[in-house]
């Protein structure tokens, strides 16, 4: 009798030990969560919810740490049981992993419920009010999304994306706005001048501090001052490119109506107001909620370019070329597969999008016609102008004729940096100067004089050598 009292006394004692070790294990827990270390958590409640899988708590709590650790799928089932069990923060993390899954129906249900369980005055009211109305933008465009044939990709650095843009002659050029309009404010916008060169269309920054769209014409004397593109949306309107016809234009804008980030439009100037009619927004797969820009659409050669940093770090920037479609046709959002229609809107394959083989053959061999003109061009570019005659202009140095001329042009042209570097020098010593106290430039005067004195001696000769060389080549020509 006493040895089966002392038996049941371990057991009781072993039982409470347990007990306690369990109750100490799921506050570590609790408190590890909060903290957001799910790592720490997981295994804590792995342990809970398979003796207890019937507990809403232990299930929402088991499945945020699965969700937050990277393993999605595995949380599901877990957050279902806790949706089940009515817990309120489960409807919004299983709407969070709809959204990662693309079930965006789903998802905006679970926010609905949400949104009617939390309290208003709480922070997350709104943020998931956003979120919700977020994910009815994108369902907007994940009912349809553009079949596209992508050939082909690059990733470089964004300062240098443009030079993925392989244009020919007869599509005009691209180039940043400062390095087309020097007197620009934004080191950010893009410029796009016609393939005659009449006109230029730009972004820049207005007297608000945003990013617009602005139009000069080439005039005998000069450009005209810029012109605003009216009609354009609320927010950033940058990246600009017009169509061959004149009237229709391509540029990227960041207001809230779009996926997120910069979002492609397109609009379509109206003679008969002198505005641009309401943007259409491109939507997926050439829109994403990162930023997408600069599409290029080449007509003649049938090609499309546009930019996006989705799935990329913050200093590259992935440029896709296209083949513009003629007719466009859509996904059927209610019949195909929609991790069919996800994986496109995402461009999650290239090749899936390439059932065309041979149409993306042809644009492969056009490009590489473009490549190999544009390289021509570039070696037959002229490397400066120098004017001989009214009639005559040289591009290279072996269109001298003179050996005496070749040789005083090369010298001028030595002579020619070596006063830019001496004006550069003035201007930093005159910067000084005008920032400088008093002693300070009674030190500094000398220096500065003898500078000005060196440049205006520096530019009578640039300016007399200049002469002798047009001279030296007019003598020897009429010679012969």
């Amino acid at each position: 009798m006493l040895l089966r009292h002392k038996k049941y006394l371990l057991f009781s004692l072993a039982l409470c030990l347990c007990m306690g070790m369990n109750g100490q294990s799921q506050s570590d827990a609790k408190r590890w969560f909060a903290a957001g270390e799910y790592e720490k958590a997981k295994p804590v409640f792995a342990k809970l919810v398979k003796g207890n899988p019937r507990s809403g708590s232990l299930n929402y709590w088991y499945g945020v740490c699965l969700n937050e650790t990277g393993e999605h799928k595995k949380a599901l089932p877990y957050l279902e049981k806790a949706v089940e069990r009515d817990v309120e923060n489960a409807y919004r993390y299983i709407g969070d992993y709809y959204i990662e899954d693309g079930e965006y129906e789903l998802a905006i249900e679970n926010y609905e419920i949400y949104l009617d369980k939390v309290d208003p005055a709480d922070s997350r009211f709104e943020e998931y009010t956003k979120r919700m109305e977020q994910a009815n933008r994108e369902l907007k465009y994940v009912r349809k999304v553009q079949k596209v044939v992508i050939v082909d990709s690059v990733i470089l650095p964004k300062k240098h994306f443009l030079s993925a843009y392989l244009l020919s002659k007869e599509n005009g050029s691209l180039s940043t706005t400062p390095q087309m309009i020097k007197e620009s404010k934004t080191v950010e916008g893009t410029a796009y001048r016609t393939e005659i060169g009449d006109k230029i269309y730009y972004s820049d920054v207005d007297d608000s501090g945003q990013l617009q769209l602005y139009m000069r014409y080439k005039m005998l004397d000069g450009w005209s001052q810029p012109t605003v593109l009216e009609g354009m949306p609320e927010g950033d309107n940058n990246y600009p490119y017009m169509s061959s016809d004149g009237v229709t234009i391509y540029f990227a804008n960041n207001s809230l109506e779009g996926l997120g980030g910069y979002d492609i439009f397109v609009t379509r100037f109206n003679t008969n107001t002198n505005r641009y009619l309401l943007p259409e927004n491109m939507g997926m797969p050439f829109n994403s909620t990162a930023n997408d820009y600069m599409m290029v659409i080449d007509e003649i050669n049938e090609l499309g370019w546009f930019a996006t940093d989705r799935n990329q770090p913050d200093s590259l920037v992935c440029v896709y070329t296209f083949i513009p479609s003629k007719e466009k046709q859509y996904y059927d959002y209610d019949k195909d597969d929609r991790r069919k229609i996800l994986a496109a809107a995402n461009i999650s394959s290239i090749t899936d999008t390439q059932a065309d083989g041979k149409a993306v053959q042809k644009v492969r061999k056009t490009l590489l016609e473009i490549s190999l003109q544009n390289m021509q061009t570039e070696k037959n570019a002229p490397e400066f102008t120098f004017v001989i005659d009214d009639f005559t202009d040289y591009h290279h140095l072996k269109d001298f004729k003179s050996p005496k001329a070749r040789e005083l042009y090369e010298e001028w042209q030595r002579k020619g940096e070596s006063l830019k570097k001496l004006t550069k020098q003035l201007e930093d010593q005159r910067m000084l100067y005008t920032r400088s106290s008093a002693s300070e430039r009674n030190r500094m005067t000398p220096q500065l004089l003898k500078l000005e004195k060196q440049q205006e001696e520096l530019e009578t000769e640039v300016a007399g050598m200049e002469r002798l060389i047009r001279n030296a080549e007019i003598e020897h020509v009429q010679k012969k």
